[in-house]
């Protein structure tokens, strides 16, 4: 398993935070459409220790428990209609080896989270970018090591890159927030 964080030189970063700043306005219209989902008074509870127990020695296991909008553009029903964002043409300048495949737009409102998963059947590289107004109120937790790691997102940008195996051991790995957070995902699919 490899987990990276905050791993761009700093003109990389500069190029994708103007270009989130392209994006977080139209994004937040979009979602602002959106219906968000019933609340789960015990949201941190769905992204504990004790459910991730219940499910590790299954790795088709997935806590269905989620409390987040996909936010999507208008298109056929039933199809993964993301945005067009600004910032797809900028990281695929930064990883030219990889075909870029957004694998997810997604906004949690304040006690919003992702349960548990392991992503084990698409085991390809992941890049997701966070964008949050507050330091420290949202997260990205994995397991590791027989440890549980809670990663707090920094205010503004935060760019991660981790992989998924497709056999043990998994990489479960969850969401909280307790604030607005926007995540741009990608899978990153090696150029043969």
């Amino acid at each position: 398993m490899t987990f990276y964080k905050n791993f761009l030189s700093p003109s990389q970063f500069s190029l994708i935070k103007k270009a989130i700043n392209k994006d977080i306005g139209h994004i937040k219209e979009l979602t602002s459409k959106q219906e968000i989902p019933k609340y789960v008074t015990d949201w941190e509870d769905q992204i504990s220790s004790k459910i991730l127990n219940s499910l590790s020695e299954d790795p088709n296991a997935y806590h269905k428990a989620s409390r987040k909008i996909s936010v999507k553009v208008k298109g056929p029903k039933h199809k993964r209609n993301y945005p067009c964002l600004a910032l797809t043409p900028v990281l695929q300048t930064m990883f030219p080896e990889y075909e870029l495949r957004q694998s997810g737009c997604f906004y949690y409102p304040k006690g919003g989270f992702m349960g548990w998963h392991t992503n084990h059947d698409t085991i390809e590289d992941r890049l997701y970018i966070t964008y949050t107004e507050e330091d420290k109120q949202s997260f990205f937790r994995y397991y590791k090591d027989k440890n549980i790691i809670t990663d707090y997102d920094d205010k503004g940008i935060t760019v991660r890159r981790f992989s998924v195996t497709g056999g043990p051991p998994f990489f479960w790995h969850c969401v909280g927030s307790n604030t607005n957070r926007f995540s741009f995902g990608y899978r990153l699919h090696p150029i043969q």
